[in-house]
């Protein structure tokens, strides 16, 4: 009675394993090289991406397997940043639009906001918002009459200041972050939560689609957040108005006047086949929470690398001194300070706010990459993590946090480096505000380090970018103590 399951098994077996072959035969990526369970299945990369670390498993795989390593069926990784693919569909992400002609029509329309020249403009808003954040370390973390400083969580204060700093350059007005002290709009949670399930679905995106995008229920999963209700309310409560006034805005037509969500407005207007205005409040809310992401732990890897290494803490303040800069300070004085601009690109280097791949989809025309033939609809993808640490680039220390290696640098060396640098992405999908970031972090970092004396709490505390990029430290908090400096010291 058994013999027929026997066979019916033995036809099912041999029925796998020619699929397995025709599969292994005519797949797109036959050509690369890769561990075998990698041609037939995303589960092999879901399973070192959750369970990881997934950096150093893929470093192993380009140690093993060359340059372009395949780590799904349809799925490789380089070992080198592919410009030639920015320029294409961006696949897997929760952030990144899927459409270029509108993420195009979007830069464009709104690009004025982001461009260097318009940097000033933003100058007034952001030294305001560096005031309460000094003033909140004041207040909470340094008592005249303690016998030492309070401890606090130094990425937990920089989110509360970048998210006060972003809602007032998209709606003139902020829920008061750092004035308050706490969460206000529960926002840092939900930055958190997004980015896990990007981090943890991405390797199965059709998987992904069918549990949380499917029409039957993803109403059911999806709970509109406090500060998407806030977007929200701010966009109407502007569309109600038929000539949208600005506060303090005499001009409501000169883009370099008007904060992000009247730009967006402008544009839903111009180009409302593009920009919808159904989607208004969701592209303010994605650039707010795109800006609270990555800025906020890039100001706070800076200090904290600043802090673990003494050398570089000592340099940098025996620079800002020498350029006789004082607090308040002005980004003019700061701009070109070559030690300060050199210790950020090494600090962002060695944490790249993500460590999972930078994927995009190969144009109809295909690519060839060395020996590799990547035919068209192959997902590409750069872990920049493992990209910034290409010995051939960056040198036989490239694990090390050195700023002078640009300093030392050849012109050639410094174009290598720049070529190979991902932190902000490269091509057409580079990141919208990284003139804004580094605005940023050349007035916050500066100032933070001339006003307090800071020190880790933990000074062996050693945060593995490499597994989760910046958003270890949500994991690993930065604890550090801040005493206020003597006014000679200033």
């Amino acid at each position: 009675m058994a013999f027929p399951w026997i066979v019916l098994l033995v036809l099912a077996c041999l029925a796998l394993y020619s699929l397995f072959i025709v599969r292994l035969r005519y797949r797109k990526l036959r050509h690369a090289n890769g561990p075998f369970l990698a041609a037939f299945t995303d589960l092999y990369r879901a399973r070192i991406q959750f369970f990881g670390p997934f950096v150093p498993a893929l470093e192993q795989l380009h140690r093993r397997y060359g340059s372009i390593v395949r780590i799904g069926p349809n799925t490789a990784d380089s070992y080198s940043s592919l410009r030639v693919f920015i320029g294409g569909k961006s696949i897997g992400s929760i952030i990144d639009m899927q459409d270029e002609d509108r993420n195009r029509a979007i830069r464009r329309a709104v690009g004025s906001a982001f461009i260097a020249n318009n940097l000033l403009d933003y100058e007034p808003k952001l030294s305001a918002t560096i005031s309460d954040l000094l003033e909140n370390i004041r207040t909470h973390h340094i008592h005249s009459n303690a016998r030492a400083p309070v401890p606090f969580n130094l990425y937990r204060l920089i989110q509360l200041f970048q998210l006060d700093f972003l809602f007032l350059i998209a709606f003139s007005s902020s829920p008061g972050h750092i004035s308050q002290n706490t969460d206000v709009l529960g926002m840092a949670h939900t930055l958190y939560k997004r980015i896990f399930h990007w981090y943890a679905w991405q390797p199965l995106p059709r998987l992904e689609r069918f549990i949380y995008q499917n029409p039957l229920w993803s109403h059911l999963l999806t709970v509109p957040s406090p500060w998407a209700r806030t977007g929200a309310q701010h966009l109407a409560s502007r569309l109600s108005s038929s000539s949208s006034p600005q506060p303090n805005d005499t001009d409501n037509t000169n883009p370099t006047t008007l904060d992000l969500l009247q730009k967006y407005i402008l544009a839903s207007k111009s180009r409302p086949d593009l920009i919808p205005p159904s989607s208004l409040a969701g592209l303010v809310n994605s650039t707010i929470s795109a800006g609270a992401d990555t800025t906020s732990g890039g100001i706070t890897t800076v200090l904290y690398l600043i802090l673990r290494h003494p050398h570089v803490h000592a340099k940098l303040l025996q620079e800002l001194h020498s350029a006789g800069i004082s607090t308040p300070l002005r980004y003019a004085e700061v701009e070109r300070l070559p030690y300060l601009g050199a210790t950020i690109r090494e600090a962002l280097r060695l944490s790249a706010p993500l460590a999972v791949p930078l994927e995009r989809t190969v144009p109809a025309a295909g690519c060839t990459f060395g020996e590799t033939v990547l035919p068209p609809g192959t997902v590409v993808g750069c872990a920049a993590w493992v990209v910034h640490q290409n010995k051939g680039v960056f040198g036989e220390d490239a694990h090390v946090f050195r700023p002078e290696r640009y300093l030392d640098a050849t012109v050639e060396q410094l174009q290598a480096m720049e070529r190979a640098n991902l932190a902000w992405g490269l091509g057409g999908r580079v990141c919208l505000g990284k003139h804004i970031a580094e605005l940023e972090m050349k007035m916050v970092i500066p100032t933070l380090l001339l006003s307090f004396d800071l020190n880790l709490c933990n000074s062996n505390l050693d945060i593995p970018f490499r597994n989760m990029g910046t958003f270890e430290m949500e994991l690993n908090p930065i604890l550090v103590t801040a005493r206020e400096r003597g006014q000679a010291d200033k």
